[in-house]
């Protein structure tokens, strides 16, 4: 196997349509892929689960203890760490090239409890994995809004301890300006402290500190490429295909399924 692609981000941010498409894309190259859907919360979803958290545990026979939808969600998350070996046996038997993870849009599972974290590692073993981070293009056009996401983005990558890809989903609903002009220099230095003087939205206390968190992800150097995806624009799945094997293969003699068709 090469490798685990974990999709986070919040909710809404499509995950689940892009672990269906990159799904999609990889096994049109010659893959063999697996998904794994770790939301127990799910109702529908764009793509049938190799293995699905769901036929593990239920929201429902926590809700009945009382909890509330959130509080369930938690407790059923940080209960499949019973089940983690149970999860691995059924990976294994697909026996795939890569396995996508669908992770649940409850972000503080991933950014701030330990029991998210601590069910991924469990399944991923000594596995190679990368972490796609999803941001809804809703936060793009508001300066604030972005520091906030990658605020968020950098959480997940420090609870994760993984090589992450930082990406604006749903970028076909983006003004070209915005997809041309902005995503492309956010790694710029100063860039992202350059927008938040510009944005009025803010003023006061507020503004101040998100300016210093800013420089704080500038300085880190965390930003890096933020990629562009949308599930209608198939080019852009591609990249983000190519990514994550460029990540996945570190250097090591796996087998890269070829993007370009070449």
């Amino acid at each position: 196997m090469i490798g685990y692609i974990i999709v986070t981000g919040t909710a809404g941010a499509g995950k689940s349509s892009l672990v269906g498409a990159l799904s999609e894309k990889l096994t049109s190259l010659g893959a063999s892929v697996a998904t794994l859907n770790l939301d127990p919360a799910a109702e529908k979803l764009p793509y049938d689960p190799s293995v699905d958290a769901r036929e593990y545990v239920s929201i429902a026979e926590f809700m009945d203890k009382g909890l509330g939808p959130n509080g369930a969600l938690v407790a059923a998350v940080d209960s499949l760490i019973n089940h983690v070996v149970d999860i691995r046996e059924e990976l294994d038997y697909y026996a795939p090239d890569y396995i996508i993870v669908d992770t649940p849009g409850q972000l503080e599972l991933f950014a701030y409890r330990i029991g998210g974290p601590l069910v991924l590692k469990g399944i991923l073993g000594d596995s190679n994995a990368v972490n796609v981070f999803l941001i809804d293009s809703i936060f793009v056009d508001n300066a604030i809004s972005l520091v906030s996401a990658l605020l968020l983005a950098s959480s997940v990558a420090v609870r994760l301890g993984l090589p992450q890809v930082n990406a604006v989903s749903k970028a076909d609903m983006l003004l070209p300006e915005v997809r041309e002009e902005v995503i492309p220099r956010l790694g710029e230095p100063g860039f992202l402290e350059f927008l938040l003087e510009k944005d009025r939205t803010y003023e006061g206390a507020g503004k101040i500190l998100a300016e210093e968190l800013a420089r704080a992800i500038e300085t880190t150097g965390f930003i890096g490429e933020i990629l562009q995806t949308s599930v209608l624009e198939p080019e852009s799945i591609s990249l983000l295909a190519a990514k994550t094997q460029q990540i996945l293969a570190g250097g090591d003699d796996y087998k890269i399924y070829d993007i370009t068709g070449q």
